[in-house]
């Protein structure tokens, strides 16, 4: 077992313990990864733009009788959509990838792939058949490292859309590959995961990397002992409960990999049946569609919308935790779906869309309103909790398969919706237009539905509390109040009681490590449980415990 070691504030108390040394090389580790998922953003809002482009679509699409240039339905479905292709294969390659060459391998994997797919696209002009391939090669890539920069995209495509040459869709294009240079430094900056590594049996090479981590901190040797007797004691305890070893199996053979399971998958795609993608897909379309002008600016004020989100997403969680933000901004999200649903039945469609925009010019901005309303609330939520609960909940030695499962369906339903939009709110097919908020607002009733019976709370567990609450198969609301310090207590008292085994501690001298406190190690019969990472730990005082008589 390990003993508690935090400073007086405990840790992240405040915003203001992000400066403190001590945390700066982690959360410049988490920044430089960050860039990953740059990638995803980026390429779902540049590509919308480039639809609306008059030299793309001169040289890619149809042009009539009128000299008019235009995209049809039909390729604007196919190359919206065919990324999420190649993501889904990318996707489920990257269990495989990172059980064998760990998480920087995987990144290394996405590189190549999103390198190739970029110059793909870039090198003939007027090719859809290169177009199409190129996205799905890129998508292999995006979906290896799969959220958060859609910002950029709009911008790009506002800057570059009214060129006179192919600078206008290849500058777009081209921007990926400075995501690719980036992530070339960050994978010879940043250490591989010490998890990965210790159910690898490389021992050495996870403390060398939590050294890395903890490098900036007075007390690196205390917490890099710490942080090792958790994990292992961790791995031990799931080692007990079945098997060390990772099976795919496991996902529905076993009930408590099953629940993971479901969590993991269910979180990710009831993100997307709420329907974003006609969002952060088919933006500055749609908008042109619904009689707005200067659609382009609209579309960067809906992206600096979703920014804003996000940002207000970090001082709203800790209050309020994952569960109750996910189940009302859904409910928030599901209102104004219905609103933009409503406002599409009473213009009516087919031949009465046009003369009531025409009678009626604040009808499109009443249905911006309501995207605006929607996407604040997605991303103070949906857009990022998802993913962090998709994450927590695929804990233990099937994390890479749940993950890897869960995002291959995400990008699955990112398809659906992606592909068949161009079909549901085009005139010229069932032209539903705005009414398409009736769909997806259906979907999601059925997220909020799905977390508030399926998604447990776990804002201020720890990876490993989440595991052993999930082996102990704790009911989904009962998490939030679950005192889990005080049950593993009880437990380890139990165990003493039964086993008559005394606890021999081993405590390193005042001063070790460079300041006081200990990393203290107990040696005990392999059912007996951790306390380290708990929240019953005390944290106001570092103290060193002798060691036992």
């Amino acid at each position: 077992m390990v003993a508690a070691i935090s400073g007086g504030s405990g840790g992240l108390s405040s915003y203001g313990d992000w400066f403190r040394k001590e945390y700066r090389r982690p959360i410049l580790f988490c920044a430089l990864i960050a860039i990953a998922p740059i990638a995803y953003g980026y390429d779902g809002t540049y590509f919308t733009s480039l639809l609306e482009t008059p030299v793309f679509k001169k040289q890619f699409g149809d042009t009539d009788a009128n000299g008019v240039s235009s995209i049809s339905s039909s390729d604007q479905s196919l190359w919206v959509s065919i990324i999420q292709v190649g993501e889904v294969f990318g996707s489920l390659a990257a269990g495989p990838i990172g059980d064998w060459c760990g998480r920087k391998g995987g990144i290394a994997f996405a590189i190549v792939f999103l390198a190739i797919g970029v110059i793909l696209q870039m090198i003939v002009v007027g090719s859809g058949a290169l177009i199409t391939v190129g996205r799905v090669i890129a998508g292999g890539g995006i979906g290896i490292i799969s959220n958060a920069a859609p910002f950029i995209g709009a911008c790009v495509g506002l800057g570059a859309h009214d060129l006179p040459t192919t600078a206008s869709w290849r500058i777009p294009i081209g921007i990926n590959l400075v995501w690719v240079v980036l992530l070339v430094g960050v994978l010879f900056i940043v250490p591989e995961s010490p998890r990965w590594l210790l159910y690898k049996g490389k021992p050495e090479k996870a403390e060398r990397a939590l050294f890395k981590i903890h490098g900036g901190s007075d007390y690196k040797e205390i917490l890099v002992q710490e942080q090792l007797a958790i994990l292992n004691k961790s791995r031990e305890e799931e080692a007990e409960s079945s098997s060390s070893v990772s099976r795919w199996s496991d996902l529905w053979r076993n009930p408590v990999e099953r629940r993971k399971f479901i969590a993991t998958v269910g979180i990710l795609v009831s993100q997307q049946i709420s329907g974003v993608q006609f969002i952060f897909s088919y933006t500055t379309t749609f908008f042109s569609l619904v009689g707005l002008k200067d659609t382009f600016i609209i579309t960067i004020i809906v992206d600096c919308i979703e920014v804003l989100g996000v940002l207000a997403s970090f001082f709203v969680v800790n209050r309020f935790g994952r569960r109750p933000l996910l189940i009302y901004t859904g409910i928030f999200m599901f209102i104004t779906l219905l609103v933009v649903g409503c406002l599409g039945a009473v213009a009516g469609q087919g031949d009465k869309f046009e003369p009531y925009l025409a009678e009626h010019p604040s009808f499109g901005k009443a249905v911006a309103a309501m995207i605006c309303l929607y996407v604040f609330a997605f991303n103070v939520a949906w857009g990022p909790l998802a993913w962090v609960v998709a994450a927590e909940m695929s804990t233990g030695r099937n994390r890479q398969k749940h993950l890897s499962i869960g995002t291959a369906l995400f990008w699955i339903s990112a398809f659906v919706v992606t592909f068949t939009l161009p079909y549901l709110f085009q005139p010229t097919e069932a032209g539903l237009g705005p009414m398409i908020g009736f769909i997806y607002a259906l979907g999601g009733a059925a997220s909020v539905a799905f977390v508030y019976f399926v998604i447990p709370e776990t804002h201020g567990r720890t990876l490993e509390e989440i595991n052993f609450m999930m082996e102990a198969r704790i009911p989904t609301r009962q998490w939030k109040n679950y005192d889990l310090a005080t049950v593993v207590a009880k437990d380890e008292k139990k165990g003493a009681r039964f086993t008559g085994t005394t606890e021999h501690v081993e405590g390193s001298a005042p001063g070790a490590g460079g300041g006081p406190g200990a990393a203290i190690v107990e040696e005990r019969p392999r059912q007996r449980r951790f306390l380290s990472s708990f929240q019953g730990q005390p944290k106001e005082k570092k103290e060193v415990i002798p060691d036992s008589p």
